[in-house]
């Protein structure tokens, strides 16, 4: 009898301690997944990247194009444009050569790839005339502010032979068939031209295989403007560099005058713009300003009109000095042309 209870409690024992191991495992469980979904729920709520305050770039640059001033394929002579498409080539308008040379990243040579090899000017269809900007459409093509000859050349890949899409050959008029000394240029999704006519004072829009632009903006005022770049997420607004009120102008399609400028900067020696001469914006919408006559570059924060010195020669080696053209590649590396030197230089982001 004694025998028989011994062994049912020896067995309801074991039972309870299988109960209970269970349950601890169960619970050991709740607490891991937890665990997990609070690491799940501190990841998806982390603080979003501020680009204003966290990009930021080497300022001892690196070479990357150019050597001194010259006409040979490893040289450049006054250039005034950087355009960097998405396999990080570079293309540069070499405006004292009368060419656009295409230079591949860690190349020590460049091709020409629009106007003469050698340097030669002219007004046919595969020579140019002092270019001073250009820029691709989603079809590839490339665009080139041929300044000198008042027109914008359009060229095929693997082509030196333009097709005039902008301004007449030998014509300088204030008609909206003609150009007159044009700067800059942008184009849309649809390849809209969007050209800065400066000796006309005017932005105008050239529609494709249109024969005439539309007049967007016009005004007096805009006689030394050389840069121009449409506003991020505005279908009727742009940014324009005035050299010679030492500005970025914030205009609207149609506007009798701008709507805004920006020209303040944080810095207590020079506190204010000198003489900009182009822009770029990043993916966040920040824009950035060759302030060439200071030596630097400015960053104007989405929203702020207050600039930030991001980059600026400080007798660097290699020289930033008179910066004219800036563009980004794929990582968000800076690059500069100096016309002091002749040279484009990169600034790694740190």
């Amino acid at each position: 009898m004694h025998g028989g209870l011994l062994k049912i409690f020896i067995l309801f024992k074991q039972q309870l301690q299988l109960v209970q191991a269970q349950v601890h495992q169960q619970a050991v469980l709740q607490v891991v997944q937890a665990r997990v979904h609070q690491q799940q729920v501190t990841t998806t709520t982390t603080t979003p990247f501020n680009s204003c305050k966290n990009l930021r770039w080497n300022q001892t640059g690196q070479i990357v194009a150019g050597t001194n001033s010259g006409s040979n394929a490893n040289q450049l002579k006054n250039p005034s444009c950087l355009y960097i498409d998405n396999n990080n080539t570079l293309y540069i308008c070499d405006y004292g050569n009368n060419r656009v040379q295409r230079w591949m990243q860690g190349g020590t040579n460049a091709t020409t790839v629009a106007g003469s090899s050698t340097g030669s000017s002219g007004s046919t269809s595969i020579l140019l005339n002092s270019p001073t900007d250009l820029t691709f459409d989603t079809n590839g093509f490339m665009y080139v502010v041929d300044n000198g000859n008042n027109r914008v050349q359009k060229f095929a890949l693997g082509s030196i032979n333009g097709t005039t899409v902008a301004g007449t050959i030998g014509s300088h008029s204030s008609a909206l068939t003609d150009l007159d000394e044009p700067t800059a240029i942008d184009i849309d999704n649809n390849s809209n031209m969007y050209i800065l006519d400066m000796g006309n004072t005017r932005l105008v829009k050239w529609a494709p295989n249109a024969i005439m632009g539309t007049l967007l903006i016009s005004d007096n005022s805009l006689n030394n403007v050389y840069g121009m770049i449409r506003m991020p997420n505005s279908s009727n607004q742009v940014y324009m560099c005035d050299e010679g009120s030492d500005e970025i102008h914030v205009w609207a399609y149609g506007a009798s005058s701008q709507n805004m400028s920006l020209q303040t900067v944080n810095d207590s020696q020079h506190n204010s713009l000198n003489n900009p001469t182009s822009m770029v914006l990043d993916p966040y919408g920040n824009l950035y300003v060759a302030d060439t006559d200071n030596d630097r570059v400015v960053m104007y924060c989405v929203n702020s009109t207050v600039g930030i010195v991001v980059a600026e020669d400080n007798n660097s080696v290699p020289s930033l000095q008179k910066p004219v053209a800036l563009a980004f590649d794929s990582d968000l590396n800076l690059y500069l042309v100096s016309t002091d030197s002749d040279q484009v230089v990169k600034l790694s982001r740190i």
